[in-house]
C-alpha cells in the first residue's frame, strides 16, 4: 500500500498546534472513510493510505 502526503506541514514556521494536527486528521478521515489518515513524524506531514479490503 502506498503512502500519500495529503498536508506537509513546514517544521520550521508552522504555528499549527498539536489539537489543530489531530482536527485536520479528523476532518480528512470523515471525508475519506476509505482511507487510513495519519501523521508521519519523518515526513512531518499529514499523510493518507488505503484501508485493506477483507478478504
Amino acid at each position: 500500500m502506498e503512502k500519500r502526503v495529503l498536508v506537509k506541514i513546514n517544521r520550521d514556521k508552522t504555528e499549527l498546534t498539536l489539537r489543530e494536527v489531530l482536527e485536520k486528521i479528523q476532518e480528512l478521515q470523515a471525508k475519506n472513510p476509505e482511507l487510513d489518515v495519519f501523521f508521519d513524524g519523518d515526513q512531518y506531514a499529514i499523510c493518507a493510505r488505503s484501508r485493506k479490503s477483507p478478504d
